[in-house]
Order: structure tokens, then sequence, then C-alpha cells
């Protein structure tokens, strides 16, 4: 089994929870035209992008500390952008 980093839980975790949510939410995200499972396939893209992240950098940096540092720090980052999207979007 390879090693697990945090950035690779991180967006494995998110992807779940994309999955779980489109699930749950199906008639209100594919009402009308479906724009709603659209915005959910373009997520659920940015957790695979991430794991693509997770994937060169573990190829870049053979230190686990290292490695497991600037994932946490790409992991906030990337917390911070879904909050300001859905502070945009949902509170206006």
């Amino acid at each position: 089994m390879k090693k697990w980093t945090i950035l690779r839980a991180y967006f494995l975790i998110y992807l779940a929870c994309c999955i779980i949510f489109t699930i749950v939410n199906w008639e209100t995200l594919s009402y009308a035209e479906g724009w709603g499972v659209v915005y959910m396939v373009g997520l659920a893209g940015l957790g695979l992008f991430g794991l693509l992240i997770d994937f060169i950098l573990t190829l870049i940096f053979k230190n686990k500390k290292v490695r497991n540092v600037i994932g946490i720090l790409i992991a906030i980052g990337f917390s911070i952008m879904l909050f300001i999207e859905l502070k945009n979007n949902v509170f206006n």
C-alpha cells in the first residue's frame, strides 16, 4: 500500500463529500437545465487536480515532512478559496 499524505487524504475526503452531496441533492442540482450538476463536476475536477498535485509533490520531494508541510499549506489555501467562493455565492 502506498504511503498516505495529508494532501491525498484531504482531497479524497473532499471528493467523497462532493459525491455524497451530489447524490443527496440530485433533484435540486439537476433542476431546469442541470447547471448544478455541471458545477459539481467542476468541483470534482478541482479535487482530481489536487490529487495530481499530490502525485507531483511525491515525485519531487522524497522527504515526507517537507511534502506534508507543503500539502498542509495547499489544503489550507484550497479551503480558504472554497470558503470565499461559498460566501460569495450563498450569502449574496
